[in-house]
């Protein structure tokens, strides 16, 4: 059993890891930046449709419990922990034992086609993480363009703020550029109250991933 739980995480999940881990991160930063502006109350608000918040209960439509034997949970003051998951069915579920302090709702992070498309899209000749900006990329879109796709396509969930300081240009530069790649259909925008959040689009991905593994033209 050890053998084939091996084989298949070999397969199915080490090739799109560091991708799942990038847009993991980008998760836990939207709903974290969402607490710290707004509050815990529309944290939990935002977990609509999946868990339903109404002080002092955070219900989860169509709840079946696959450890504890009742539907019903009481947190009883103890730490709460979301824990997003692409592994996760549609209805979030419960984990902890009576001698656990922490409390662990895993909830679906994965909702859009978009984003599981370009999350699970073949891992050949894929871009790692925060690598170097490719000079076809480049030459295509121009350079301070590229990197605007690039630091997008590294730093998922990012801010026009964030954004500007990783490229190294000015917000409103950063906007500008981002306006022209969204309007080319090559990265989203997701507002979460004041803040214009960005991610990368499967056409996205699939551009700089190409661009990424092309030679370079000398």
């Amino acid at each position: 059993m050890a053998i084939a739980l091996q084989g298949c995480h070999r397969v199915a999940v080490d090739p799109y890891w560091g991708r799942i881990d990038q847009y993991l991160e980008g998760e836990v930063a939207r709903r974290g930046r969402l607490m710290v502006q707004v509050g815990v109350g529309a944290l939990l608000d935002s977990l609509r449709p999946m868990a339903v918040w109404r002080p002092p209960v955070l219900e989860i439509p169509g709840y079946r419990p696959l450890v504890h034997p009742e539907a019903d949970f009481h947190v009883t003051g103890r730490p709460f922990l979301l824990a997003p998951s692409v592994f996760c069915g549609p209805v979030p579920q419960l984990f902890a034992s009576p001698q656990a302090n922490t409390v662990v709702m895993v909830y679906p992070a994965l909702n859009n086609p978009v984003h599981a498309a370009a999350l699970w899209a073949s891992p050949t000749d894929t871009r790692q993480v925060d690598a170097p900006v490719p000079p076809a990329l480049s030459a295509l879109l121009g350079r301070t363009r590229a990197i605007v796709l690039c630091v997008i396509a590294d730093h998922p969930a990012c801010t026009t703020t964030q954004l500007a300081q990783r490229a190294g240009i000015s917000p409103a530069s950063a906007s500008e550029h981002a306006t022209t790649l969204r309007s080319a259909g090559l990265t989203t925008l997701t507002r979460e109250r004041k803040a214009a959040l960005h991610a990368l689009t499967h056409l996205g991905l699939t551009l700089l991933n190409t661009n990424g593994s092309a030679p370079a033209e000398s």
